[in-house]
């Protein structure tokens, strides 16, 4: 690999940052504890169902499984974006899909690192990670303008 600048180097850090945490929302929506339809977030009667069983923690370890899947959390959250109700169907699976295609392209930024003869610069990094965070925001509004909030993620203040 070439030798980056410390400026990319940073650029790089916010941009995984910003995928990982988008991945971990779109996984809370496909665990069924945010987004369209839920019904297993903490509280609710599946919930309790689960600590009578003896299994206070299932809600988290599917959260886990989701979110470490090979393929990541899209095709999860893709299939809860189906479920949404009519009204807020075409949003979720529009921002579903927009979240697939930022992943995607953050990804490929980084693995042009490896190709010779490719330079991506640190503002490129910067505006693909503006769009992660911007599709993670707008996910999580409409999450909580149904009431159900998404799992919060730690975020640096």
């Amino acid at each position: 690999m070439r030798r980056l600048t410390d400026e990319t180097v940073m650029a790089v850090g916010r941009l995984t940052l910003a995928a990982t945490e988008l991945e971990y929302l779109l996984a809370d929506i496909g665990a069924g504890h945010t987004g369209p339809d839920s019904h297993t977030g903490p509280g609710h009667q599946s919930d309790r169902n689960h600590q009578a069983d003896g299994d206070s923690h299932a809600g988290r370890h599917d959260l886990a499984a989701i979110f470490t899947a090979t393929g990541g959390p899209v095709p999860a959250a893709r299939r809860r974006a189906q479920q949404a109700e009519p009204a807020h169907r075409a949003e979720f699976v529009g921002l579903v899909e927009a979240a697939a295609t930022y992943l995607v392209q953050s990804r490929t930024a980084i693995r042009t690192l490896w190709l010779d003869g490719n330079r991506v610069d640190a503002a490129t990094f910067d505006e693909i990670a503006g769009l992660l965070l911007r599709c993670r925001e707008r996910l999580q509004a409409l999450c909580d303008d149904l009431g159900q909030p998404a799992a919060a993620f730690p975020r640096p203040r």
